[in-house]
């Protein structure tokens, strides 16, 4: 519980920082949220000015967040929480200032209300861009980006959020809100998947619950950013967590509904349908159960689209290539290569080349999901399929920090010790991947900022070296019994 306090005042400090008129972290437009826009321009000139504190207070809050976490996972793992109930507590504690503030490090949720609002007048989301909403309050909230860009999610949520913008009306706040509660809902479906998950691999539940559900890349894009992948990463857990129960067809189902939402969550009906027929079983056999659950998802999926009125389209609407960023492994590849051909007299082909470099990387993801289906027996179904979505996220034509919780939840849920690092250092590093530009502050602010981050973050090294160097648990043993053995 001392952890969970700790990762707490960091959850209040991330919304603090953020909620400042100037703070590069959440949006500062009229009508985004309830506090933290400046009401006028002077107002933002001068919030500038203490731009730096603000980002120092997320930062510190981050690096509270993340040594709350590293903390109560290593409690979890010497076995000093047996039960689940704090650990539902910490969540709740560490989520409930999240809820409360600004959409962070993301503008996609205005996007969802956008898009719900055109598919809401009767527009075609998956034909027509957001830029047709002219008069609507949403327009302006939409990056800049995607204002042009056709919808690319599954019909499910595009019916949730046109739901969620006709509750709104013109409240974009309410739009929003309504948003938040679809990914807390996600992430409330991932937390009651990952325990009996965990358990039917003989895993510690409380482990898998702490490292899974209280990731703090998890809470700030999913809860704190509103992102849709929450609600998709809830319903492939439950749907795990179904097929361990025996309960194949209500497992695919989710698995496939979970797809409705974003198409590489069908990779989960395959595995529980390769999975089904249980260890020993001949590939013949596993091949027609795979085929079996596709057919079935494949019924799901286009129940949806039918019923909801979409179509098809929703499959081929997405346009990743939009982002173009050395941060992304293929999309890098394909601008180095472009690089060495215009050096050596080739021409600068980068559209060629990126676009080249892109298909290579996701034939790579598709052969490590085929080598890892292969080996779900041996590693268990979490993993193997966790492991594939995160491949796909980073060998993808666009990697965002949110992408890599598809995987993270899942390899969590019976990771050893290897598997725990790399969860740890992939979910920092996500935290801190949205780089803050464009901040300036006069005179002395940075130095004071930066004095502030420094001296927080010493203060929880310290907080943690005493709390590691307490007194061992008290462990019980079974008497020995005083009568003589047969």
């Amino acid at each position: 519980m001392r952890w969970g306090a700790i990762g707490f005042t960091g959850a209040v400090l991330v919304v603090a920082g953020a909620a400042q008129p100037a703070s590069p972290f959440a949006a500062k437009l009229p009508g985004s949220w309830w506090f933290g826009v400046p009401a006028s321009p002077a107002g933002a000139a001068t919030a500038t000015q203490w731009q730096w504190l603000g980002v120092a207070a997320v930062y510190a809050g981050l690096v509270a967040l993340l040594a709350a976490w590293y903390g109560v996972v290593t409690v979890c793992r010497r076995g000093g929480a047996a039960s689940l109930r704090p650990l539902a507590a910490v969540g709740v504690a560490w989520a409930a200032p999240l809820v409360a503030g600004p959409p962070l490090m993301s503008r996609d949720v205005y996007a969802y209300a956008a898009q719900g609002a055109l598919a809401a007048r009767g527009g075609q989301p998956y034909r027509t861009s957001v830029a047709h909403l002219t008069g609507s309050p949403y327009l302006h909230l939409v990056d800049p980006l995607w204002q042009h860009a056709t919808s690319p999610y599954g019909p499910l949520f595009l019916e949730l959020a046109r739901g969620a913008a006709a509750a709104g009306g013109r409240h974009v706040l309410v739009t929003v809100l309504v948003l938040r509660l679809v990914a807390v809902a996600g992430m409330v479906l991932l937390a009651c998947a990952v325990p009996p998950l965990a358990r039917s691999y003989g895993a510690s539940p409380a482990t898998a619950f702490a490292l899974a559900v209280l990731n703090p890349l998890l809470l700030l894009t999913l809860v704190g950013g509103a992102h849709n992948d929450a609600l998709m990463l809830g319903l492939l857990a439950a749907g795990a967590a179904l097929a361990r129960t025996g309960r194949l067809v209500p497992a695919v189902v989710v698995c496939a509904l979970a797809a409705t939402v974003k198409v590489p969550a069908f990779a989960g009906v395959v595995f529980v349908g390769w999975t089904w027929p249980g260890p020993g079983a001949t590939w013949r056999r596993r091949l027609g159960t795979a085929a079996a659950a596709a057919a079935v998802g494949a019924a799901v999926v286009a129940a949806v689209s039918l019923g909801a009125g979409w179509g098809w389209r929703w499959l081929t609407a997405a346009d990743p290539g939009k982002v173009v960023s050395w941060l992304d492994p293929a999309t890098a590849a394909g601008l180095l290569a472009a690089k060495v051909m215009g050096a050596t007299g080739l021409g600068a082909h980068t559209g060629v080349a990126v676009g080249a470099a892109r298909v290579v990387a996701l034939a790579g993801a598709a052969a490590i999901g085929l080598a890892l289906l292969w080996r779900s027996d041996r590693i268990g179904l979490p993993a193997a399929l966790g492991w594939t979505l995160f491949a796909v996220a980073v060998l993808g034509p666009v990697v965002w920090p949110w992408y890599e919780t598809w995987g993270l939840a899942l390899v969590a849920v019976t990771a050893g010790t290897a598997t725990r690092r790399v969860v740890f250092v992939v979910s920092a590093v996500g935290c801190f991947a949205t780089i803050p530009s464009h901040v300036s502050a006069p005179g002395a602010v940075p130095v004071a900022a930066a004095l502030v981050l420094a001296l927080w973050t010493a203060a929880l090294a310290v907080a943690g070296l005493r709390l590691r160097s307490g007194p061992a648990p008290v462990t019980t043993r079974p008497p020995v019994s005083s009568r003589p053995g047969p």
